[in-house]
């Protein structure tokens, strides 16, 4: 401030200063300026030092003038230069339990602050939303605490800030130490498990384990929903979560199974914690993995009894098979194919490897090599890894057309008759056979006279035995027909054969047979060529001139002997001649059956006069046919399974006529190089293939089986020791 007095006088004024009380030397005052100055520095916070200086300013006239002085008050004001500090550092709370309620009041801080007036007034802040301070420095909780978080502690700062301008702040650290209450339940890893199981799986395997844990640090226990360790197949092991198969028998046909798994805490974590105990829920969908365990079935193979008529078109329909796999997904789905047959050239029949349609691949002739009978076998494939078979065998019968005509066992017919041969004599029969069956191998004769009509009234024919009969008496040398054989198919077919029958001076006699008929003679198939089958005879009718000349006739038919299967030898002895008929061509019994020769022989009288005999031959079967298995196969059986699961069933057929030689029996091959034989037994009479142990897949993954199948009398073929064919 400055002072400023008056002389009156004009005089130079000199000012001095003086307290009053406290506070000498805190100001000065120029002498002649009379500005009041601050001397030392002020600290409003500093007791020694008033608020508030008394001075009194003097002004003295120079040269021993007047003086006067005024009272000066000066007034100090705070500035905000103090912080505010608090008592402590830091603070601590300790045992402060996780679950107090909201605004619980925790610890007390306290800051003070030298400053006076609003420079010394204080709010609080702290640097935690979990808590809050209020003026009076008491801290409390706004959230609910959480001993299992942070290390079970709190640390945050809380700060006290005065009002002056610009503010002042200080800090302390303040940490609460929680006390752990159980109030975690415990979490599972995830709230879906998904694991998969083989559907074949056995007792106790492991499905997956679950994972909870515990914030609170208590241990967990494990069970299902509802109380327990076991719910249906399933068990649960308490403590570790792993879940596994039970150790009984075990059925999985569903394709999932839903588990509700719980866990448990124990309140091990904290004092009192087993007064609440916590659970959580979790589902285990256990999803079923199907594996290929089953094989294609062909249910209805035993109701296949298909048709198709022979000579139809290449790809007609004969019939449509169907194989059901119990399996799921590509194991269960199922392809078809045709297995091909031992010793057959291609295969008769295709199939449609999707529909099962079964078709024909040629066209069939049922009086041909194909017969009235045809075997296929139809085998399913699943497409699994790897994949199952199963095959269906069934028989194909060729039905009828009337494709064949009748045939005459004779080229022609030439007979004798006397001269004075009453009416009605049966003069010789004409016989015609027709491959074809029922009404279209069924014969009528009939009779014409084609080069003389008028011989026609001296014969009638039988209709159905085919015996000419006479009905005039006859008066010429000679007669020349025709006979006609027809079947009764539609259309009917029909053949013709030349019928000339030569009439005889009754002085002369025919040649006259031991026996009109020989046999049935019974002749084994394998007879050697050459080897002879019948020796027959005939006199000549003729006293004196015994000389006779057999013939043997080929007919129409095989079995008429069309191909020279026989032929006949003359040979003389002891005055008479006699006719061998022996082995041409080799026999088989299961292509030809039997056999009707006619032979023919002739005098050498002035009229050459012939008769004829019938030689009926029936072929014996022998074993000279080998088994012959209907495909190899490549089998799969499952490890683990029992002894005595059935692998499959091998099928051979033997073709031989007759039982035993076409009995097959089955046997395992024994001989070293044999890798199966100790693992696998046969059925010797089905066929069907067993395991005698049970199988570790990792130990060997396959073996091969050597079988043999072997009919049931000793061979026939040569160098057979009188072993069976096998």
């Amino acid at each position: 401030i400055s002072v400023k007095a008056k002389s009156f006088a004009d005089r130079e004024i000199r000012y001095t200063l003086k307290a009053q009380g406290q506070g000498a030397g805190t100001f000065n005052i120029g002498p002649t300026s009379g500005i009041v100055k601050l001397a030392k520095e002020l600290d409003f916070e500093d007791l020694r030092q008033p608020h508030v200086y008394s001075l009194i300013v003097t002004a003295t006239e120079d040269s021993g003038g007047f003086s006067t002085s005024v009272e000066l008050t000066i007034r100090v004001t705070d500035v905000n230069d103090n912080a505010p500090k608090f008592e402590l550092p830091d603070y601590q709370a300790h045992n402060v339990d996780e679950d107090i309620p909201l605004g619980t009041s925790i610890l007390k801080v306290k800051a003070t602050d030298a400053d006076s007036g609003s420079n010394a007034e204080i709010e609080y802040l702290v640097s935690d939303d979990h808590f809050s301070v209020d003026s009076n420095g008491i801290i409390t909780n706004t959230k609910q605490l959480d001993a299992d978080n942070n290390n079970a502690y709190y640390e945050f700062v809380v700060t006290a800030k005065d009002k002056g301008e610009p503010s002042k702040t200080g800090t302390a650290t303040v940490r609460i130490y929680t006390k752990n209450k159980n109030d975690e339940e415990p979490k599972f890893s995830q709230q879906v498990y998904t694991p998969n199981v083989d559907e074949n799986a056995g007792p106790n395997t492991l499905v997956t384990t679950v994972v909870a844990s515990d914030k609170d640090g208590d241990n967990v226990r494990f069970g299902f929903v509802g109380g327990g360790t076991s719910s249906g197949q399933f068990v649960i092991e308490e403590i570790t979560g792993v879940i596994r198969l039970h150790g009984k028998a075990i059925s999985l046909d569903r394709d999932k199974y839903e588990l509700n798994v719980t866990a448990m805490d124990d309140g091990a974590c904290c004092v009192n914690g087993d007064a609440t105990i916590h659970t959580s829920t979790a589902v285990v969908v256990v999803f079923i993995t199907d594996v290929n365990d089953n094989k294609p079935v062909f249910k209805d193979c035993g109701t296949y009894y298909p048709k198709v008529e022979e000579g139809a078109p290449n790809g007609s329909p004969v019939i449509k098979v169907h194989a059901t796999d119990e399996d799921k997904g590509v194991n269960g789905q199922v392809k078809y194919s045709i297995v091909q047959q031992p010793n057959q050239k291609g295969t008769k029949f295709t199939v449609d490897e999707e529909t099962g349609e079964v078709s024909t691949n040629k066209v069939f002739d049922r009086e041909g090599d194909d017969g009235k009978f045809v075997s296929v076998t139809v085998k399913a494939t699943d497409q699994g890894e790897p994949s199952l078979e199963g095959v269906c065998s069934f028989t194909v019968e060729i039905t009828d057309v009337n494709d064949n005509p009748p045939l005459f066992d004779r080229q022609k017919y030439v007979e004798n008759v006397k001269q004075d041969a009453s009416i009605g004599t049966n003069i010789l029969r004409v016989s015609a056979s027709d491959e074809d069956a029922d009404n279209n191998g069924a014969i009528v004769y009939t009779l014409s006279a084609p080069y003389s009509p008028s011989d026609l009234e001296y014969f009638e024919i039988q209709q159905e035995s085919g015996w000419i009969v006479l009905r005039k008496p006859l008066d010429r040398e000679t007669y020349k027909l025709e006979a006609m054989a027809q079947d009764k198919g539609y259309p009917p077919l029909s053949r013709t054969v030349e019928v000339q029958i030569d009439v005889v001076d009754r002085a002369n006699n025919p040649p006259v047979w031991d026996h009109v008929v020989y046999g049935p003679i019974y002749i084994k198939e394998n007879m050697p060529i050459g080897a002879k089958v019948v020796s027959v005879k005939a006199s000549s009718g003729i006293d004196g001139n015994p000389t006779v000349f057999y013939h043997l006739m080929p007919g129409s038919t095989a079995q008429t002997n069309k191909f020279h299967t026989f032929y006949l030898q003359q040979r003389a002895d002891n005055g008479f001649t006699w006719a061998d008929i022996k082995v041409n061509h080799p026999l088989d019994y299961e292509t030809i059956k039997e056999y009707n020769l006619t032979i023919r022989v002739e005098n050498n009288g002035a009229q050459q006069l012939a008769s004829e005999a019938t030689v009926f031959i029936m072929l014996e079967d022998v074993n000279d046919e080998i088994p012959l298995f209907t495909e190899r196969e490549q089998e799969t059986v499952l490890e683990g399974e029992p002894i005595g699961t059935k692998v499959t069933q091998v099928n051979a057929i033997d073709k031989d006529g007759t039982f035993p030689n076409n009995q097959v029996y089955y046997y395992v091959v024994d001989s070293p190089r044999n890798e199966g034989k100790d693992y696998f037994e046969i059925n010797l009479q089905s066929g069907e293939v067993f395991t005698k142990i049970v199988f570790d897949r990792e130990k060997q993954g396959a073996y091969a089986l050597e079988v043999e199948a072997r009919d049931g009398s000793p061979s026939a073929r040569p160098n057979s020791g009188g072993q069976p064919n096998s």
